[in-house]
């Protein structure tokens, strides 16, 4: 930003404020995305631009095989566990992704406690192409969560697991990732 003038800069919220003011027809912003990753995006400013707004959830992907691609390719199991309270989740859940000849199933138990009184669910859905390669960018996404930042409480509790590996994820980030991803299939197939 050395062609702009800063105006102000807090970081007292839980939404960073970030104001300048420039000369320029373009802009390019490099900042750490809610994963701690290094990012940038480019704007192109025109007479009335007067708010801009960086998409803090947008993820680098990287290289990794994740334990779904692996459940699909070897025919097992995944399993997710997410515990605890956010703003978006206050259950004990529990989604497994089983395999088959024409793809995957999902089969998914959620408990809940309100008011002293348990509400309990259960479903099976069949999974399509779109919904594995979402599943497996909600996976990238939750594997990058422990280093992400924090930004409010309390912490939702996720477990990954896939044969004899269990990975623990922490989620302070208030980015509703569950809400993102596993929500909208489960709502679809209501």
């Amino acid at each position: 930003m050395t062609k702009h003038k800063v105006i102000s800069q807090t970081t007292k919220s839980k939404f960073d404020l970030f104001r300048f003011q420039t000369s320029e027809n373009e802009v390019k912003i490099e900042y750490n995305n809610i994963y701690n990753q290094k990012t940038d995006t480019t704007f192109f400013i025109i007479p009335k631009t007067q708010k801009l707004y960086l998409c803090i959830e947008k993820m680098k992907d990287y290289e990794i095989e994740t334990f779904i691609e692996k459940s699909l390719e070897e025919n097992k199991n995944w399993k997710l566990k997410l515990s605890g309270g956010s703003c978006f989740v206050f259950t004990d859940t529990e989604i497994k992704i089983i395999p088959n000849k024409n793809g995957a199933i999902l089969k998914y138990k959620y408990v809940e406690e309100r008011n002293g009184k348990k509400i309990k669910e259960k479903k099976e859905i069949k999974l399509d192409k779109r919904d594995l390669d979402n599943l497996i960018k909600f996976e990238k996404k939750l594997r990058l969560l422990n280093s992400a930042m924090r930004r409010c409480t309390p912490v939702t509790y996720y477990y990954l697991s896939y044969g004899n590996e269990t990975i623990e994820i922490r989620d302070q980030t208030c980015v509703g990732i569950f809400e993102e991803y596993l929500s909208k299939i489960i709502e679809r197939n209501n």
